[in-house]
């Protein structure tokens, strides 16, 4: 096996146990089994726990970006992007355990090893939604003042709604609900001209 191999099985038998069982309550020893490697072994290639943890929740954002990038970019009514921009950023988001681990963890400030990987998914959204909101502007279906302090609130929406939609395990309680909301998101931002 190559190194490049050998990583890439250590990344996908720990995203197996952080998935199932969280950061805290799985071990190396555990991930290292699972592949039949000595716990020294995922040493050699992630300096610790943290740092293998790190590369499963980046992986599993990577997923996350590619999806929503092509909504993003697509050439289409910009609106109608959007709607599905956030309809689609929360469905793949329920799924993405390791995020939603770490949303659990801010609520006890426990993960801040984590903080660059966030970090820089929330400026990845930020860019995808601008890009949106100026495809819209640029085609007349959007009259905002400001699109900077727009995508803040959009920001604002669905992040707040994450902690009872993910802990909570209200996602498919709320989902037509949800489809509603960026409906009413999409409708207060249409031009009058729409």
């Amino acid at each position: 096996m190559s190194d490049i191999e050998v990583k890439d099985s250590i990344v996908k038998s720990a995203t197996i146990f952080f998935s199932k069982y969280g950061f805290y309550k799985t071990t190396v020893d555990e991930i290292a089994k699972h592949i039949h490697k000595a716990k020294g072994g995922i040493y050699y290639y992630f300096k610790s726990k943290e740092e293998l943890f790190n590369e499963v929740l980046k992986q599993e954002l990577h997923a996350v970006k590619l999806e929503l990038k092509q909504i993003a970019t697509r050439d289409s009514n910009s609106l109608v992007n959007l709607k599905e921009y956030v309809l689609t950023r929360l469905e793949l988001l329920n799924k993405s355990l390791n995020y939603q681990e770490t949303l659990r963890a801010d609520l006890f400030e426990k993960y801040h090893f984590v903080k660059n990987i966030r970090d820089d998914f929330d400026t990845f959204e930020r860019n995808q939604i601008t890009i949106i909101l100026e495809n819209s502007k640029n085609e007349g279906f959007l009259d905002v003042k400001s699109i900077e302090s727009t995508v803040d609130i959009i920001m604002m929406l669905v992040t707040s709604i994450e902690i009872p939609l993910f802990l909570q395990n209200k996602y498919n309680k709320y989902e037509s609900t949800i489809d509603e909301l960026a409906t009413l998101i999409i409708n207060g931002l249409k031009s009058e001209k729409t």
